[in-house]
């Protein structure tokens, strides 16, 4: 008797296993049939058919790190290419489809014949009442292991810029960072449409400020500025400080106090001998030139000046450079130093700030200038820290420092 019921116990189990299959497979079926007719529709510019095979909330990958379109965003990327009747054609070459165990959603991947060759498609679709629609898409181009090096060779450049891209995204904000590598004399960075487009130099200029002002002997390096005991934007300017102290807390008055002793005059010529941008400076304005008005300095120039300041070939005393470049550390670590000002500006009722600066690394030295705008101008404080933050951040990506 007990034989008898194991038996039948086997025969059900197998016949529930083999409707199970069956089942499975009919719906493997059925998906493979959606999957050419969403590739056919596509081919023959069916708009309506072909996005509304997708969830509200689906998203489609194309091949290109940009592509990342939800289905409203990839309704208008497909729109113009299916009204010129000007679309694509894929053609399954073979598909894996796996099922949950509730049958409600399938995941899949295929092998496509496309006008860029052989590509490999994949993704989830889900069961939304009596329709099945796609959630997700990927589409990525197919390489062979032999052809990598070339290929990763050739984008290379174009990784970079994404790379970069996307550090600026990450912190909401938009700019430039141009680098400078002496060793193989090239410029590299991101969006580099703004080298050449000057700004306000704001807070960097403290760097000729304090070289000019020690060259012409209006301070030295054991110059204290007194504190006038009124109350002044920032609670850590209301102190005495030191001309290293004043440097690294950014005292606007401090600095102005200097330019006023240098005065317009000594001011100009300076500037001209170290080809500092294209300072405005008269009386007027001899304490405000670098945060208002008509001045300004690409990140080009920034680089360059500090190059020069660097190699001990601006047209100033070896002490006085040496003085400035001490004053101007930033970080020092068995791997790297640091060295370089922020600033921030107002222009037209817009912020940006830099962050200018070289970095030594081993034997090599790197020349950059970072400048940045919060992509939303009514909270601009938030960009405030991301400045330096978004050029380490970089450099750490080109691995400039560890």
């Amino acid at each position: 008797m007990k034989r008898l019921i194991s038996i039948l116990v086997f025969v059900l189990c197998t016949i529930l296993t083999g409707w199970a299959q069956a089942g499975s497979d009919s719906i493997k079926q059925g998906l493979n049939v959606f999957l050419d007719q969403w590739h056919l529709d596509a081919a023959q510019s069916k708009l309506s058919e072909y996005i509304g095979a997708m969830s509200a909330n689906g998203v489609f990958l194309g091949t290109d790190p940009a592509e990342y379109w939800t289905v409203p965003e990839f309704d208008s990327f497909c729109r113009p290419y299916f009204e010129r009747k000007s679309t694509w054609t894929f053609k399954a070459v073979s598909r894996n489809i796996y099922l949950s165990k509730d049958a409600g959603i399938a995941w899949f991947d295929e092998l496509l014949m496309t006008r860029m060759g052989l590509c490999r498609g994949s993704g989830v679709i889900s069961k939304q009442g009596n329709r099945w629609l796609i959630e997700q898409y990927v589409l990525s181009p197919t390489i062979p292991n032999d052809l990598m090096k070339n290929v990763t060779r050739m984008k290379g450049v174009e990784d970079t810029i994404l790379m970069m891209k996307s550090i600026f995204d990450k912190y909401g904000l938009k700019g430039t960072m141009i680098i400078y590598d002496p060793h193989t004399n090239r410029y590299f960075g991101h969006n580099p449409a703004l080298w050449d487009s000057a700004y306000l130099p704001a807070s960097t200029f403290k760097i000729p400020n304090s070289l000019i002002g020690l060259e012409t002997g209006v301070v030295d390096t054991a110059v204290v500025f007194k504190w006038d005991g009124k109350k002044r934007s920032l609670p850590q300017w209301e102190r005495d400080l030191t001309l290293r102290e004043a440097f690294s807390v950014s005292c606007v008055p401090c600095f102005q106090e200097v330019a006023r002793k240098i005065g317009p005059e000594r001011m100009r010529e300076y500037l001209v001998r170290l080809q500092y941008g294209q300072m405005d400076v008269n009386s007027s304005d001899i304490d405000v030139f670098w945060l208002e008005g008509n001045s300004g300095i690409t990140p080009r120039q920034q680089v360059g000046f500090l190059q020069r300041l660097h190699d001990g070939k601006l047209p100033l005393k070896q002490s006085t450079m040496a003085a400035v470049k001490s004053i101007i550390l930033i970080e020092k670590t068995q791997d790297y130093s640091l060295c370089g000002k922020t600033g921030w500006a107002i222009r037209n009722g817009r912020n940006y700030g830099w962050f200018v600066g070289y970095i030594e690394s081993g034997s090599n030295v790197y020349y950059l200038a970072t400048l940045v705008m919060p992509k939303n101008q009514e909270k601009p404080s938030d960009f405030a820290i991301a400045r330096k933050t978004v050029t380490m951040e970089i450099l750490r990506f080109l691995s400039v420092v560890p």
